[in-house]
């Protein structure tokens, strides 16, 4: 299933628009999980500007599902593994502290779920400590820990059973879909070796798309 930009762009739109994703969670840290999850994390920031009026700073995580399996990838025995993650150190000014944080994680596809239930799980891990660390040295007088909320975005979620949880109330309130989509093998644009063929397909895609829609429609009447 070949999706195009326009797509992806439009998607997103309408999702932050028709969720209320900024009224309903005021992100204010936006982290992309990579390497999928960098364009849609940067075309949300230009919708969430609209909203709030500011571009919200994005950070990036890299995760990749490893199988030990070098012939056939099977889901079920796959576990995920860091290839990046966030700097909390203070040297230089370039830590970042989650303290009191909406954050937004973002993916493209919502597939089996063991990328996006990882990210939160470790993300709350790192809050954890970072907020014994805070209360350890926090003087008398100074505020207290502000806890972060974790949120979920992604273009895409593919109708499926998952292998992977995320926590009831992420699910509940701070989980954003852009769409449902059936279990289909999913090409986005940022994979294509050649853009304008990649484009076609869609094109062709949405055509049949439309066509199937129509008679289904004149088949009711």
């Amino acid at each position: 299933m070949h999706i195009s930009y326009n797509e992806i762009h439009q998607a997103i739109a309408d999702c932050v628009e028709g969720k209320d994703v900024y009224e309903s969670f005021k992100p204010t840290l936006i982290i992309a999980i990579g390497s999928g999850g960098f364009i849609p994390a940067r075309m949300l920031r230009t919708f969430l500007k609209a909203k709030c009026g500011k571009s919200l700073p994005i950070q990036t995580i890299g995760l990749v599902l490893y199988d030990d399996n070098l012939d056939k990838y099977d889901p079920d025995t796959a576990v995920v593994r860091k290839t990046q993650w966030l700097n909390y150190s203070h040297g230089e000014g370039t830590g970042i502290s989650l303290q009191g944080h909406n954050i937004l994680i973002v993916d493209e596809v919502d597939d089996t779920r063991k990328t996006l239930s990882y990210a939160v799980a470790e993300l709350t891990k790192d809050a954890e400590k970072q907020r014994h660390e805070y209360e350890a040295r926090r003087k008398e007088g100074e505020p207290e820990w502000q806890q972060p909320k974790l949120g979920v975005f992604v273009v895409h979620n593919k109708i499926k059973d998952k292998k992977g949880s995320l926590p009831a109330d992420v699910l509940e309130s701070r989980y954003f879909k852009c769409m449902d989509v059936p279990d289909n093998w999913i090409v986005y644009p940022w994979d294509a070796l050649d853009i304008e063929t990649h484009q076609q397909r869609a094109d062709e895609r949405r055509a049949g798309e439309r066509a199937a829609k129509k008679a289904k429609v004149d088949g009711d009447q």
